[in-house]
């Protein structure tokens, strides 16, 4: 990593506060924070959900709306104070000056604008004429690393990748030649590989242009290869600074102490506990998935698209399969096949040894008492009108549970997830995303399955959660014989949770074997993509 030498810094935030006024309290999200950002450096601010990091650089936009308000404290970018300045100065500075570029690229993008027209926009805005914003939109494309640019900018934001519409937003931002970019977990949303290549384009940009880059996240292996300066955020409060050496070599404080803790290592030990039993709960046989189904016609036959395209894995009780690979591989389509969800166009699916029929009602309510899904997103995956005892009791009168035993039943599953009764009268929003994440786990236990598909189950969550969820599975499995098709794109999870691999690729298996082998002696040319393109906190530092 290039650090540039060190000046007088572009932005300076001091004593920042911001509050949220709400029926029952004042919250004060931001706490009287302090730091400065030099020309050419990268800061990373880290924390977890509710620390306050995406508050502050909202403040710092001048975008905190209402609950929320600036109380104090002042952010001064080249000298001037950015609060201080009315709305219409503040207009002239956003997106001029300072940019932000945010986490999901297709929520910040016009989905109905042709690419360029919404650069052209950006230039247009702060008074860049029509020929000259033409050109220059074509220019930034080709500057983030979009190739064809010409005949990318007449594309719409859907028919790129999440990678490419990163780039697009990332082109927006710099329209205007700013002197500092807020990246707003930039990343997240974004597979290994195509984390990596944002993460070159931006110290590629940084190198290039001189840009400041204020870089919010959650991964601590993504702070030790993208900053140079890092501040760690804990319930509004700044509890650590430091160089990124130093802040991740010797932390100082107990919460930047759990963090580091609780972070997945590339080298951290394989699992032990061997399954007990060679009983095998699922296989799957040279299966095909065609997506392409829902477009026949009686007047030309459809060219297939086989999403899954002879796919076979098997699952043994107490046994974690992995299965890996980038946004598009099939990997979901597959659990979806699984579920019926997908129809499959050929191959067998057995559970239990029996295949998989799912002509009538009966038949589907009979797998989904032996397989159950638990989702990614453990807030959408809840019914928001429903209490988690109201949503557990649904799932257990499916089961076949008496009524009478409904509430009983009910205490029992949040027990198992280290919830309880207590819980039952919530709505999904009272819960933290660990809690909502441990009611997802206990409604898919309500059937007493013989199989969890966990599609995801642990990215939406912070780290420190995320260690909690993956040692709740750990012991749930250990004590009830279960088995679980994981399906991941974070290596250095699937590393700690899963017994064996499967790298998935184009809709085929390209790699599968035992843990071990698959980290520690990849043959697949994707395997070694995939793992050289995990941040490896260890090695970044080194």
């Amino acid at each position: 990593m290039t650090t540039p030498t060190t000046s007088a810094p572009v932005l300076r935030v001091q004593d920042l506060e911001v509050t949220f006024d709400l029926p029952d309290e004042q919250l004060k999200a931001v706490d009287g924070i302090s730091f400065a950002l030099e020309p050419g450096r990268i800061l990373g601010i880290v924390g977890e959900s509710g620390s306050g990091k995406s508050v502050t650089s909202r403040a710092i936009m001048r975008m905190i709306r209402h609950p929320g308000r600036v109380t104090g404290g002042q952010v001064e970018l080249n000298g001037r104070d950015l609060l201080a300045l009315s709305e219409k100065e503040m207009l002239a500075v956003r997106g001029k000056e300072i940019a932000m570029i945010f986490q999901d690229p297709q929520a910040a993008l016009n989905p109905v604008m042709r690419i360029k027209d919404q650069i052209v926009e950006a230039l247009k805005i702060h008074g860049t004429d029509g020929a000259a914003a033409q050109a220059r939109a074509l220019e930034l494309l080709e500057q983030v690393g979009i190739p064809e640019a010409a005949r990318a900018a007449q594309k719409y934001p859907h028919q790129f990748s999440g990678g490419m519409r990163q780039r697009v937003v990332i082109a927006i931002a710099l329209a205007n030649d700013p002197s500092i970019l807020i990246a707003d977990e930039p990343t997240t949303a974004l597979d290994v590989t195509i984390q990596a290549q944002i993460l070159d384009l931006l110290r590629r940009l940084r190198d290039e242009l001189g840009i400041a880059i204020l870089f919010i996240t959650h991964d601590m292996g993504v702070v030790a290869e993208m900053c140079d300066d890092v501040v760690v955020m804990h319930l509004g409060k700044i509890v650590e600074r430091g160089t990124v050496r130093d802040v991740l070599t010797r932390p100082q404080d107990p919460y930047t102490v759990s963090l580091m803790a609780a972070i997945p290592k590339m080298d951290a030990p394989l699992r032990e506990d061997a399954p007990a039993a060679e009983r095998t709960v699922l296989e799957v046989r040279e299966l095909k998935t065609d997506l392409n189904t829902a477009r026949r016609s009686w007047f030309r036959k459809p060219v297939p698209f086989y999403a899954v395209n002879g796919v076979s894995v098997q699952v043994s009780a107490g046994e974690t399969l992995a299965l890996v690979g980038e946004s598009g591989c099939g990997k979901s389509t597959l659990s979806r096949t699984i579920v019926g969800i997908n129809e499959p166009a050929s191959g067998e699916i057995l559970v239990n040894g029996e295949p998989v029929e799912l002509r009538t009602d009966e038949q589907r309510r009979a797998l989904a008492r032996t397989v159950q899904y638990v989702f990614q997103d453990p807030y959408s995956s809840l019914n928001p009108r429903r209490t988690a005892g109201q949503s557990l009791e649904e799932a257990l009168r499916i089961a076949g549970v008496p009524r009478t035993e409904l509430r009983d039943r009910s205490v029992e599953l949040l027990e198992r997830v280290s919830l309880g009764a207590q819980h039952l009268d919530r709505y999904p929003w009272a819960f933290s995303g660990g809690q909502r994440q441990r009611i997802g786990i206990a409604r898919a236990l309500a059937s007493d399955p013989r199989l969890l598909i966990l599609d995801e189950p642990v990215s939406a969550l912070d780290v420190s959660i995320q260690a909690q969820i993956l040692a709740l599975l750990t012991d749930l499995q250990t004590t009830f014989d279960l088995a679980y098709l994981f399906i991941s794109h974070d290596l250095a999870v699937v590393r700690e949770i899963s017994h064996r691999v499967a790298v998935m690729n184009r809709g085929l298996i390209v790699e599968q074997g035992t843990t071990e082998d698959v980290f520690g002696s990849p043959r697949h040319p994707y395997t070694r993509t995939l793992l050289a393109a995990t941040p490896d906190l260890d090695k970044a530092i080194a």
